[in-house]
C-alpha cells in the first residue's frame, strides 16, 4: 500500500492546500454549511417517511424495505454512470499521466491508485444522499449492531462494483471510439442512463404501492411488495442484506457472499481490462479534435440581430458550441427530460378530485411548475453560462487583451445560453399548464415569469462563473461540478423561491380582492420583475470589473 499512498499523496496535499490556503476558503466553508444543512434536512425527511411506513400495520416493514430497494437501485445506477466519467478523467485524460507513467512504479500500483482516486471522487454522491438514508432507517427501525456492521460491508462493496464497472466501460470506450467522438459517446450514455433509470423506476410501479385496491387480495399486495430486483443485480444483494438485519430476519449469507465476491471479481476484471487496453486508449485520448464549420457564413447570419459589439464574441461562442458535441448534443438530453416531465404531469391523479377543488388544484400545480422550470433553467445555466469563462482555459489572455468592454464581453458570451434556457423553461412551464387546462391569464403570467427568471439566472450564472473561473478544468462538465457551481445553484434556487413567493402573493391578493383590484397585486409582481432585471444585469457588470482587476 505504500506506493499507492505515495501516488495518492499529491492529490491529498493539493486538496488540503486548497481548503486551507486558497482564496476560496470562505466559499468552501459556506458550501460545507449548506451541505450540512441539506444532509440534516434529508435525514429528517427520510426519518419521517420511514416512520410513516413503519407504523402501517401488517405490511409497513415491506413498504420500508421496498423503498430501500428503490433507493439503492437508483444510487447504484447514478454511481455507475458517474464512475464512467470520472474513470475517463483519472485514467486517460489527467494532466499528470505523462509524469506518473514515467515513474518507476508497476502498472498494478498505478491501476489501484487510480481506482482509489476514482472511487473517492465519485462516492460523494453516496455520502451525501445515501448516508442520511441509511442512518434514518437504522435509528427509526431500532436496528441493532448487525445492521451497522452490514452497512460497513454492503456499501463499500457496492462502491467498488460501481467503480470497477465504470473503469471497464471507460476503457472500452477509449479503445473503440476516436477522441473526437468520445464526448458524443458520453452524452449517449447519459441518455441511456436517464432512460434506464426512468424505466427501472417505472417497472417497480411505485404508484401501485399506495393503492391497494388494485390488487385482488392482501396476499397479492404483499407479493407485489416483495417482488425482488433481478437476481444478478448488486443493489438487490445489498437490499437483502440490509433488509434482513433491519427486520431481524435470518442473515442472507448467499447475498452477502455475492456482494463480497462480486467486488473482488469486478476488481479483477477491471485490472485485466486496463492491462489490455490502457496503452491504446491513452494514445487515442491524445488525438486532437478536427475543426469543423468554422468558415461557415451561417454563424454570422445567426448573430446579425445582436448589437455590433456583441457579434464577434457571440459568433465565436456559436462556432465553439457547434464544434463541441458535448455541448450541442445536450439538447437531446434536455428534450428527453422535458418529455418525461410532461408525461409525468399528464399522469397525475388530479382527476380524482371534482368541481372547484379540481380546478383549484390544477391551477396550483400549473403555477408551482414555475419552480420546476426555474430549477431546470438553473441546471442549464450551470452547464453553459457558468462555465463560459472557464472554457477559455489557457487562451483567456486573448479575450483579456481584446478591444471590448468587460461587461459587454460577458453578456455576449451568455446571450446564446438564453435560447435553450427559455425554450426548455417554456416547454416545462407552459406545456404543463396547457396539459392542466390552465386559464390564458395564468399561462401569460407563466410565460413572462419564465423569460424574466431565465434572464436573472443567466446573469447570476455568468457573474459567479467570472468571479470564480477554473481555467485548469479539462472539461466544461468538471467546471460545472465545482464548489462554486454548487454555490451558484443554491443562490439560483433561492432566487427562484423568492420570485415564486412574490408572484404567489400577488395572485393571492388579486383573488382575495375578487379580481377587480390590481393595485395591491401589482406591488409584489413588480418587485419580482425588478428583482429579475436587477439579478440579470448588475452582477454581470460588477463581476466583470472584479475579473479584470485581478489581472488574470
Amino acid at each position: 500500500m505504500s506506493p499507492i499512498a505515495t501516488l495518492l499523496s499529491p492529490r491529498l496535499l493539493g486538496l488540503r492546500n486548497t481548503m486551507i490556503r486558497s482564496e476560496r476558503r470562505g466559499l468552501y466553508a459556506g458550501l460545507g454549511l449548506v451541505g450540512l444543512g441539506f444532509w440534516v434536512a434529508l435525514f429528517g425527511l427520510m426519518y419521517f417517511l420511514v416512520g410513516q411506513f413503519w407504523v402501517i400495520e401488517g405490511f409497513g416493514p415491506f413498504l420500508a424495505r421496498k423503498l430501500l430497494e428503490m433507493l439503492l437501485s437508483s444510487l447504484f445506477v447514478l454511481l455507475a454512470f458517474s464512475n464512467v466519467i470520472t474513470a475517463l478523467s483519472t485514467f486517460y485524460l489527467s494532466d499528470d499521466l505523462a509524469l506518473v507513467i514515467g515513474l518507476p512504479v508497476s502498472r498494478t500500483t498505478f491501476h489501484f491508485s487510480r481506482f482509489v482516486d476514482t472511487m473517492f471522487q465519485s462516492s460523494w454522491m453516496m455520502a451525501l444522499f445515501g448516508l442520511p438514508v441509511f442512518l434514518a432507517y437504522g435509528l427509526r427501525m431500532d436496528a441493532g449492531l448487525s445492521y451497522y456492521g452490514a452497512l460497513l460491508v454492503a456499501i463499500p462493496a457496492l462502491l467498488a462494483i460501481a467503480t470497477n464497472l465504470g473503469i471497464v466501460v471507460a476503457t472500452l470506450l477509449v479503445n473503440n471510439f476516436s477522441a473526437q467522438r468520445s464526448r458524443d459517446t458520453m452524452v449517449a450514455l447519459g441518455l441511456v442512463m436517464v432512460a434506464v433509470l426512468f424505466i427501472g423506476m417505472r417497472s417497480l410501479r411505485p404508484e401501485r404501492l399506495v393503492n391497494a385496491q388494485e390488487f385482488e387480495s392482501l396476499a397479492a399486495y404483499l407479493s407485489e411488495l416483495q417482488l425482488p430486483a433481478p437476481t444478478l443485480f448488486p443493489p438487490r444483494w445489498a437490499s437483502e442484506v440490509l433488509g434482513a438485519t433491519l427486520l431481524y430476519s435470518p442473515f442472507p449469507w448467499i447475498e452477502a457472499g455475492l456482494l463480497v465476491t462480486g467486488a473482488l471479481a469486478s476488481a479483477a476484471v477491471a485490472r485485466w481490462t486496463v492491462a489490455w487496453g490502457f496503452d491504446t486508449g491513452w494514445s487515442r485520448s491524445q488525438e486532437a479534435r478536427a475543426a469543423r464549420f468554422y468558415r461557415s457564413s451561417g454563424f454570422d447570419w445567426l448573430v446579425r440581430p445582436l448589437p455590433p459589439a456583441w457579434r464577434a464574441m457571440a459568433g465565436k461562442e456559436l462556432r465553439v458550441f457547434a464544434r463541441d458535441p458535448s455541448q450541442w448534443s445536450q439538447v437531446f438530453l434536455l428534450l428527453g427530460v422535458c418529455g418525461i416531465y410532461l408525461v409525468s404531469i399528464q399522469s397525475l391523479p388530479i382527476s380524482a378530485f371534482q368541481g372547484a377543488v379540481l380546478q383549484a388544484m390544477k391551477q396550483a400545480v400549473a403555477f408551482l411548475n414555475l419552480g420546476m422550470g426555474g430549477f431546470v433553467m438553473a441546471a442549464i445555466a450551470a452547464r453553459f453560462q457558468f462555465t463560459a469563462v472557464s472554457r477559455e482555459g489557457r487562451a483567456w489572455w486573448v479575450l483579456r487583451g481584446a478591444p471590448i468592454e468587460p461587461a459587454t464581453m460577458l453578456r455576449a458570451k451568455s446571450v446564446l445560453g438564453l435560447v435553450p434556457m427559455i425554450s426548455v423553461g417554456l416547454v416545462v412551464v407552459v406545456g404543463s399548464g396547457i396539459l392542466l387546462d390552465a386559464p390564458p391569464s395564468l399561462l401569460a403570467l407563466e410565460t413572462v415569469a419564465t423569460v424574466l427568471m431565465a434572464y436573472a439566472i443567466s446573469g447570476l450564472a455568468m457573474a459567479m462563473g467570472a468571479l470564480w473561473p477554473d481555467f485548469q478544468a479539462d472539461t466544461a462538465a468538471r467546471a460545472a461540478s465545482s464548489p462554486a457551481a454548487v454555490f451558484f445553484m443554491v443562490l439560483a434556487l433561492v432566487l427562484v423561491f423568492v420570485v415564486l413567493t412574490l408572484l404567489g402573493l400577488g395572485v393571492w391578493l388579486l383573488l382575495r380582492s375578487g379580481g377587480g383590484h390590481y393595485g395591491a397585486a401589482a406591488i409584489p409582481v413588480g418587485l419580482a420583475a425588478a428583482l429579475c432585471v436587477f439579478a440579470g444585469r448588475w452582477p454581470v457588470g460588477r463581476a466583470a470589473e472584479i475579473l479584470w482587476a485581478r489581472g488574470l
